[in-house]
């Protein structure tokens, strides 16, 4: 694409489409994710105030400390049965950021247009293009050139008409984020 004005790539390797998938369901299903910590937190109290006997105590401890750390476990779950139908063989997907539309090669090739895109999410070291709830694509921040993130931020944010949203940790997230994520469901 000669008249592109960004570049971008990524190499996937396992630690990459495990990121892939717990960053879909960090997006997506966050108010899932808050269901099941405050299932497991209410285990964990019903066990520790309960007369129950000490293997029902026990019991529901398991459970719900399990609950309470295994918050993206369903991501840990789908992240593997796609490496695993994959057969080690991952992709090189380049993009190439033109006028009206995004141009992907690496397993085949297709152009999206900015209109298509839903979500642009960050984290410490990769960008998320979200389409839809099954559909993103992941490139490493320090493969964009020219190699002016802010700019190029900015630049997907006018053609898309979106804003970057930088996904937080389950445990710092606020009374707001939490808000937005029901709403957010509830927009679905």
């Amino acid at each position: 694409m000669a008249d592109s004005f960004y570049r971008a790539k990524i190499s996937h390797t396992e630690k990459t489409v495990e990121q892939l998938y717990k960053m879909q369901y960090y997006v997506y299903e966050k108010p899932r994710m808050i269901l099941r910590a405050l299932i497991g937190f209410g285990l964990v109290v019903t066990a520790v105030l309960s007369g129950l006997p000490t293997w029902g105590k026990a019991l529901l401890l398991l459970v719900g400390a399990w609950l309470l750390v295994s918050r993206d476990f369903p991501a840990a779950v789908r992240a593997d049965r796609a490496l695993s139908e994959r057969e080690a063989k991952l992709p090189d997907m380049n993009y190439s950021f033109g006028q009206d539309k995004v141009h992907l090669s690496g397993e085949g090739s297709m152009d999206i247009p900015y209109n298509k895109l839903t979500r642009l999410v960050e984290d410490k070291q990769y960008l998320y293009l979200f389409l839809n709830r099954n559909s993103v694509c992941m490139m490493e921040k320090d493969s964009v050139k020219p190699a002016d993130l802010m700019a190029f931020a900015k630049f997907l944010e006018e053609k898309t008409g979106r804003k970057w949203q930088a996904e937080k940790s389950f445990l710092s997230m606020s009374i707001y984020d939490i808000r937005r994520a029901f709403k957010d469901m509830r927009a679905k």
